[in-house]
């Protein structure tokens, strides 16, 4: 099942608890509206989930650790809200993620090293947050890394030595 309404910027008001009943539900795009509020712990209901794109709302609060459950996931974009906070442990056990867009929200804390277990990850955009700490050196583990975009993230310190293991890398903004 497929559920996109994206693009309109009509749509206000924030996710209804029911979308979380839609079990089979394999794509969900609600990006480019107007909705606020947080994303719901029943995210973790929609195991069938294969791509989750919310970005460029207003939606606040943290990515509820919930989101492991989403175990087919292969595109995740919450870009260009106003989500916080620190990445949940959840994050680092979607082993068939590929696109991962965090970009231009004011997440905190580190990028924890089990970033390496996202071992399918072809994009990766943190930019424009508030993490601190260094990049982690596990990034290294990403083997099919393509695009990975940090300036303006708050992350700091020297490269790590796992960066330059990245042979598919095309893209890097620090």
């Amino acid at each position: 099942e497929n559920l996109k309404i994206s693009g309109h910027r009509g749509l206000v008001g924030t996710l209804p608890p029911s979308l979380f009943e839609l079990i089979n539900l394999e794509f969900l795009y609600v990006n480019g509206n107007s909705l606020i509020g947080s994303v719901s712990e029943n995210i973790g209901q929609l195991t069938k989930l294969m791509d989750f794109r919310i970005n460029d709302n207003s939606f606040n609060g943290t990515i509820p650790d919930a989101i492991q459950f989403c175990q087919e996931l292969e595109i995740l974009d919450f870009s260009h809200n106003d989500l916080s906070g620190t990445l949940p442990s959840g994050l680092f056990k979607l082993s068939t993620l590929q696109y991962f867009y965090l970009r231009a929200n004011s997440f905190t804390g580190s990028i924890s090293e089990d970033i390496g277990q996202l071992t399918k990850l072809n994009h990766l955009w943190v930019d424009e947050n508030k993490f601190n700490g260094t990049i982690p050196n596990s990034i290294g583990l990403c083997q099919d890394l393509e695009k990975l975009h940090l300036q303006e993230s708050g992350l700091h310190g020297t490269l790590p030595d796992g960066l330059y293991d990245l042979m598919n890398l095309q893209d890097l903004y620090l």
